[in-house]
């Protein structure tokens, strides 16, 4: 079940936004480092950045699916559908990720 934070829009827009601040701030603080040449704290900063991401982003994004969802399409039938073009987006930011790295890799 959903908690009450993902019921209103003004939580539910700040997690958001907390979440996406937080990404931006860490990427660029990689990104300093790694453009100073500062390796090793690069590496540091880029775990710490995929710990975010997964702590954050990713936990924010299994909680909306884990019923999140499902309670909004109970309400309104015509969700189904959106919800459905969400999982498309998804497949649809894999494929970028996949030829991006495969592009810049080899």
């Amino acid at each position: 079940m959903a908690g009450p934070a993902l019921r209103q829009l003004h939580s539910h827009r700040a997690i958001h936004e907390g979440g996406l601040s937080g990404a931006i701030q860490k990427t660029d603080h990689f990104l300093a480092l790694w453009q100073e040449g500062k390796l090793e704290e690069a590496n540091h900063a880029a775990d710490v950045l995929l710990d975010y991401w997964e702590t954050r982003v990713i936990s924010h994004a299994d909680a909306e699916e884990s019923g999140f969802y499902e309670e909004k399409v109970k309400h309104n039938e015509a969700l189904k559908e959106a919800v459905i073009q969400r999982f498309h987006a998804l497949l649809t930011v894999n494929e970028i990720h996949s030829r991006e790295e495969e592009r810049l890799l080899f």
